[in-house]
């Protein structure tokens, strides 16, 4: 019975812990239909070489590549210094590309979100890639992040929250 009762305590503790965690990273996601605010969007009109785009958080250097109805983007993240001076170790980052239309309205979001070791030193830099079927009557993109940095003291735990989310 005692046996019984651990289990079910267990699965429902992890089924509670997915449904928030779930529920977090979708709300970090724009939903579709939400309006990008105008100096946010990146027109896509074809190829492009080398582009950056920068925030007081971060840099992302990327490329562009377009063909018929495939679109991929590759590129690096750099955190800014003035971040990853006091506070770099990792605890989690999240970073999305949404296509938006002509109105600058969400068609679809992707996620982008490299793979970070959680609590590990900040990379130099962090890889970022995405090969998909661009949406129908997108013409423009928006990228928003979200992430939580801590310091190098174990004992105080001191955290920074960084995040961009251009949307109206």
């Amino acid at each position: 019975m005692a046996i019984r009762l651990a289990v079910r305590f267990s699965t429902l503790t992890v089924c509670l812990g997915i449904m928030l965690w779930s529920g977090c990273a979708r709300f970090m996601q724009p939903e579709v239909g939400a309006v990008a605010r105008k100096e946010a969007r990146i027109a896509v009109a074809g190829d492009v070489a080398a582009k950056s785009w920068e925030t007081g958080d971060l840099i992302l250097k990327y490329s562009l590549a377009l063909k018929d109805e495939s679109f991929t983007l590759t590129g690096k993240i750099a955190f800014a210094d003035s971040l990853t001076n006091s506070f770099p170790r990792v605890g989690n980052f999240f970073f999305y590309l949404s296509f938006l239309d002509d109105g600058g309205k969400v068609i679809e979001t992707v996620d982008l979100s490299p793979v970070v070791n959680t609590l590990g030193a900040v990379s130099d830099s962090i890889p970022v890639r995405v090969s998909c079927v661009r949406p129908p009557g997108s013409n423009a993109i928006v990228f928003n992040y979200r992430g939580r940095f801590f310091d190098n003291q174990r004992e105080s735990s001191g955290s920074w929250d960084i995040h961009y989310f251009p949307f109206n």
